[in-house]
């Protein structure tokens, strides 16, 4: 996979897992009374959640591939 295209899909899968999981966890935690919060939590978690993307993802593809190797036509 081209580097351009991982670190796009790094950009991506951190924005939306940071954006839920800020959601979610805030909610859990607050209630609806979270709301008003949710933004600065989310642009705190969304560069923490790339990095930790750009570290883990190669490892995580190899585990994926060992687990589940592709098929070979």
């Amino acid at each position: 996979m081209p580097k351009t295209t991982q670190l796009a899909l790094g950009v991506f899968i951190s924005f939306f897992m940071a954006l839920i999981m800020s959601g979610i966890m805030g909610f859990i935690n607050a209630g609806p009374a979270f709301v008003p919060h949710w933004p600065i939590s989310f642009i705190t978690a969304w560069p923490i959640a790339f990095v930790v993307s750009q570290i883990v993802n190669p490892l995580a593809f190899k585990l994926a591939f060992m687990v589940a190797p592709p098929r070979r036509a």
